[in-house]
């Protein structure tokens, strides 16, 4: 008989009735954030790993690894020990439940609103202002922006680096909000910029800034926009415990 086939039916087998249930019972239990207290601070955090990454580390023999804490960026460099405490010191989070906030109120102090380049989802500010003024919340308007690359010129010499566009792109940014938050009288008002994809990036700023209310401008118009925002809808809801708001561009306050 071929040893090749052998090995083969074997290496088939260990993937079947091995491999397989232990990835797919890594990614049950990281498919939601985690509330814990962090050995090392010794205050709740909340944590995220990414259930593919953990099924991969759970296959091999690896520990998963922190994707996300509540207690980031000052604790970035922590060495992760509460992936090591026993399950029974952690419970996975309730979709609505907001992150730790260090206090214990509940009153929403931190909306952060995502707004894209379009002019339309800036018709969903004056319901979206109504709402903080209403809870003395303080905004925060953020503006992600997709990953920049250099320019080149006609003979693809590079006449601008990335650094510097990234520059570019986030000074221009950072102005428009400014613009728009000139407009918001009667509040407090921020206004952040990030590069990378949408959901993702809102979740981290959301959960950095220790937002209480995520309040997303949606489209109404136009097939495209309409499941474009659905989409970053649907990876919010997946991606963090944040409450989220979705306020169609342009809807009256209510």
């Amino acid at each position: 008989m071929n040893p090749w086939l052998i090995l083969s039916a074997l290496v088939t087998l260990a993937f079947v009735f091995v491999a397989t249930p232990v990835a797919a019972a890594a990614v049950r239990e990281w498919r939601r954030p985690w509330r814990l207290v962090c050995p090392r601070a010794g205050m709740v955090a909340q944590i995220r790993v990414e259930p593919g990454l953990a099924a991969l580390a759970e296959v091999f023999g690896r520990r998963p690894t922190v994707a996300r804490c509540s207690l980031w960026p000052p604790l970035a460099e922590c060495r992760e020990e509460c992936l090591a405490l026993p399950r029974d010191a952690r419970r996975p989070m309730r979709r609505g439940e907001a992150p730790p906030r260090g206090r214990a109120d509940a009153a929403i102090r931190l909306i952060v609103v995502p707004l894209a380049k379009a002019a339309a989802s800036e018709r969903a500010l004056p319901a979206i202002a109504e709402l903080a003024r209403g809870c003395g919340a303080t905004l925060r308007l953020l503006r992600v922006v997709p990953p920049v690359k250099e320019v080149r010129d006609e003979d693809d010499r590079v006449v601008v680096y990335v650094d510097q566009e990234s520059e570019r792109v986030e000074r221009e940014a950072r102005e428009e909000l400014g613009h728009v938050a000139a407009g918001l009288e009667g509040l407090t008002v921020e206004h952040a910029v990030r590069f990378g994809e949408a959901a993702s990036s809102i979740v981290e700023d959301s959960e950095e800034a220790g937002a209480d209310l995520i309040a997303l401008p949606v489209s109404r118009h136009g097939r495209l926009g309409r499941w474009l925002d659905s989409r970053v809808v649907r990876q919010l809801r997946r991606g963090t415990t944040i409450p989220l708001l979705v306020v169609p561009c342009g809807e009256a306050a209510a």
